[in-house]
């Protein structure tokens, strides 16, 4: 039986990753790293990377490979032995590419890959009814004004449009969806084909029997 340590999530933009990515790190006991939010952590902290990364993100660019690979290869040398799972890196193959080889160096690799293939017309439903807590962060499918969590107000996300969200998913088949081509050429991808609405807890289900069958 394979042992599960080393995770990787893709998917389109509203695939469901990050409700998938708690569940697995929960179910796995995950370090979980958001390249989004190790972005932030190194600007805030102004750091070499941080101040580099900050000029491109002032120009909303892309922040180039070599510096996200230096963060990220930064964060998982302070893991150790522990388990971990990256969410939203390798965004392009080069990335990927590049981060194999820092593992291999390390004398260990990817273990699976989990890719999110959620239907286009899904996803569009998603957004146009999607809604977030300004408080707290949590979201929710309906119009509800207030949080059933802390009671704060119940937003739309400023990316929520099908402008912003058509210019992101193009950037997902030109740049994402060939990386989990090419994980899934080597035999690493559990894919999650979802083409109607279901509860998350059902697909987290579906989800950890596919990894179990993965596994064996």
């Amino acid at each position: 039986m394979k042992d599960l340590k080393h995770f990787i999530l893709v998917g389109p933009p509203a695939s469901g990753k990050g409700t998938q990515g708690r569940f697995l790190a929960d179910t796995f006991n995950l370090n979980s790293l958001s390249t989004g939010s190790l972005l932030r952590r190194e600007v805030e902290s102004c750091t070499e990377l941080g101040r580099k990364a900050l000029g491109y993100m002032d120009k909303a660019m892309l922040v180039p490979d070599e510096i996200v690979n230096d963060m990220v290869r930064g964060w998982l040398s302070e893991m150790d032995n522990d388990a971990w799972l990256l969410d939203g890196y390798p965004r392009t193959v080069a990335q990927a590419e590049a981060l194999d080889h820092f593992l291999t160096q390390r004398g260990t690799s990817v273990d699976v890959v989990v890719w999110m293939d959620v239907a286009r017309e899904l996803i569009e439903q998603r957004i146009m009814h999607r809604r977030e807590c300004s408080t707290c962060g949590h979201v929710v499918q309906t119009s509800e004004e207030e949080c059933s969590k802390c009671g704060g107000k119940m937003v739309s996300r400023k990316d929520d449009n099908m402008e912003a969200f058509a210019r992101r998913w193009k950037d997902f088949e030109a740049m994402t969806l060939p990386v989990a081509r090419y994980y899934e050429a080597r035999g690493l991808v559990v894919k999650m084909t979802v083409t109607e609405e279901r509860e998350p807890a059902e697909v987290s289900r579906d989800l950890a029997r596919k990894l179990e069958e993965y596994r064996q």
